[in-house]
């Protein structure tokens, strides 16, 4: 797509998004909050920007306009109820999870769809797969995810709970029509959407239904010709569309994205967003092959402490790096204000936090040898601790072990929506590789 199309594409989007924000308006949705949550999955800032839009027009009066800023950019205290026992979503997962009103629905939908001795596979949905552990089902369940820490986690509570899943990774071979319902919920973009589509297709029995959440016509310019692309590339897989249902599908604001909002200036509602679902029925075998469902890069490997996840890019085609600063700041205030995959700044990060901050760094293995200082949970590849023998080397992994913890502290604050209190951390130091200790207390604060 030339730089002229795309212009006329972005163009005739936002005539659409100010079009439906005046329809609305009109219909008495005058509160920032009304208006997000009744169009169809408009992003917060592209609502905030049409408002400007219009009053630039003279199309809304500037007291209304300036109403619909003042409740943007007011904290409120809408946040989601109670904590997931998942490891928190991470914006290189591009993981939106379901709520809980919506997992019901789509497992509900499922039992009615299939056979009372069916098969339903739940695919790249961690989410409702930790949902499914605790609501009543007399179908076999199966749960297709990617090996990370997310669902090794999953794993750990299915056993806890008596193992009513059949947990498999992407990178296994992937089931064969074996399933007589699959729920997929892909990242919303077309190279994620048709390989996941086609491995769901080719897990689907000849009569099958899969279920697909897709993004609504408001989340892009795109969003249109995507939605027709997809349904026709499901034709060719055998599968025949039964129903389209815009917007029925909630999912919660995850803590990245919160935390990207509020960078940006702008406070949300924590269920704005809704996706829509088809409904597909297996009519047709074909002879595709499931192709290889990709998952993240592997050049990243992942480290936790406490709930922050944190993500170290390890480029192997170049010199790794072997200075001592550790976490070198990409801009201001750390948060990456956008979760857009098409964002600049995303192929400069080297350090990436689950509350979307993101750093450079001068020697990653520096800064993964100071997460695992931590004890938590890593998961990854091609990156080794190693033995730090001298004395600098010591002090600059215990004063990156002291900077992680201290954004651990921070983002545990934000998730809970207090402000970040400063604390004293005087628990030792320990070295995963060396079993160095230190035992000097250090202040931390956010």
């Amino acid at each position: 797509m030339n730089v002229a199309t795309r212009q006329d594409e972005r163009a005739a989007f936002a005539r659409f998004v100010d079009g439906e924000v005046l329809r609305l308006l009109s219909m008495g949705a005058t509160s920032f909050t009304n208006l997000l949550r009744r169009l169809p999955s408009v992003y917060p800032t592209e609502l905030l920007s049409s408002i400007e839009r219009l009053l630039a027009r003279c199309a809304i009066p500037a007291s209304l306009a300036e109403r619909i800023r003042c409740e943007a950019t007011q904290a409120g205290n809408d946040r989601p109820e109670g904590r997931s026992l998942l490891p928190l979503p991470h914006p290189l997962d591009f993981e939106w999870r379901f709520t809980f009103d919506a997992a019901r629905d789509l497992l509900n939908l499922a039992t009615e769809l299939t056979p009372s001795d069916g098969d339903v596979l739940l695919f790249g949905t961690p989410g409702l797969a930790v949902e499914a552990l605790s609501l009543p089902t007399s179908r076999r369940l199966s749960f297709l995810g990617e090996d990370n820490i997310v669902t090794r986690r999953l794993m750990a509570l299915n056993h806890a709970t008596g193992s009513p899943l059949s947990i498999a990774f992407c990178g296994d071979a992937l089931p064969q029509a074996t399933a007589d319902a699959v729920l997929v919920d892909p990242p919303w973009y077309m190279d994620f959407i048709r390989p996941m589509l086609e491995a769901a297709a080719a897990a689907c029995r000849l009569g099958g239904v899969v279920l697909v959440s897709l993004p609504p016509i408001g989340t892009r310019p795109s969003a249109g010709a995507d939605l027709a692309a997809t349904i026709r590339f499901a034709a060719r897989l055998g599968l025949d569309l039964i129903h389209h249902q815009p917007l029925t599908i909630s999912y919660d604001t995850p803590f990245f994205e919160t935390n990207a909002l509020s960078a940006a200036g702008v406070h949300a509602s924590s269920r704005w967003r809704r996706g829509d679902l088809i409904v597909l029925r297996k009519a047709r075998s074909t002879s595709r092959l499931s192709p290889p469902v990709r998952g993240r890069r592997r050049e990243w490997v992942e480290a936790s402490i406490d709930r922050m996840r944190l993500f170290i890019r390890i480029d192997t085609d170049a010199d790794a790096g072997t200075g001592f600063e550790g976490l070198i700041p990409l801009i201001g205030g750390n948060v990456l204000p956008s979760v857009s995959r098409r964002d600049f700044r995303r192929r400069h990060a080297q350090v990436w936090t689950s509350g979307n901050r993101i750093f450079r760094t001068d020697n990653p293995a520096l800064v993964f040898e100071a997460a695992l200082s931590h004890g938590d949970e890593a998961f990854g590849s091609g990156l080794q601790p190693r033995l730090w023998g001298n004395l600098r080397e010591c002090e600059a992994l215990e004063r990156v072990s002291e900077e992680l913890h201290a954004l651990a502290v921070l983002e545990a604050s934000e998730e809970r929506g207090s402000p970040a209190i400063v604390t004293e951390w005087s628990g030792h130091w320990i070295s995963s590789s060396t079993r160095f200790c230190s035992a000097s207390a250090a202040t931390l604060s956010g």
